[in-house]
């Protein structure tokens, strides 16, 4: 069995009225509470069993690797990634209307057999974490002898 759990993260407060608040909250209704699950949406999950271990790809557009967390318990994984985008700043420049990204996201899934997580390896590259997730050897059952 396999299963997936994705939570957006927390909602920062609304910032103060501004002038382009009117238009937003024209749009709210019809957009409703689409912006906390844009990036749950946008993160692609891919997971394949292939040669005795899990082979897991996500895809985290705009995250960094020193922003990304991966937890192994037992059969369980979880991964999570948070995202801040700021523009910078230029000499010169009468900042006039600026808006920022914080968000944050999970992904949980139970894979059908434990891994191996000290063997696990994962990389991230051009917005790709390909995970990999070897299976843990099944208890093997023994016989024993009765005295």
């Amino acid at each position: 069995m396999f299963s997936v759990l994705s939570r957006p993260a927390a909602q920062a407060a609304p910032v103060t009225r501004d002038p382009f608040s009117l238009v937003d909250a024209m749009f709210s209704d019809w957009v409703g509470n689409r912006a906390a699950q844009s990036l749950v949406s946008r993160a692609r999950l891919d997971v394949i069993e292939r040669n005795g271990q899990y082979e897991v790809r996500a895809e985290l557009p705009g995250a960094k690797k020193e922003d990304i967390a991966i937890e192994i318990d037992g059969a369980s994984v979880s991964i999570s990634a948070k995202l801040n985008t700021q523009v910078e700043r230029k000499a010169g420049e009468r900042v006039l209307y600026s808006e920022r990204t914080h968000e944050s996201y999970a992904r949980s899934f139970e894979l059908p057999q434990a891994v191996d997580s000290g063997a696990a390896d994962a990389k991230f590259e051009d917005g790709v974490l390909p995970l990999t997730l070897p299976k843990k050897d099944a208890p093997k059952s023994t016989r024993v002898s009765v005295r």
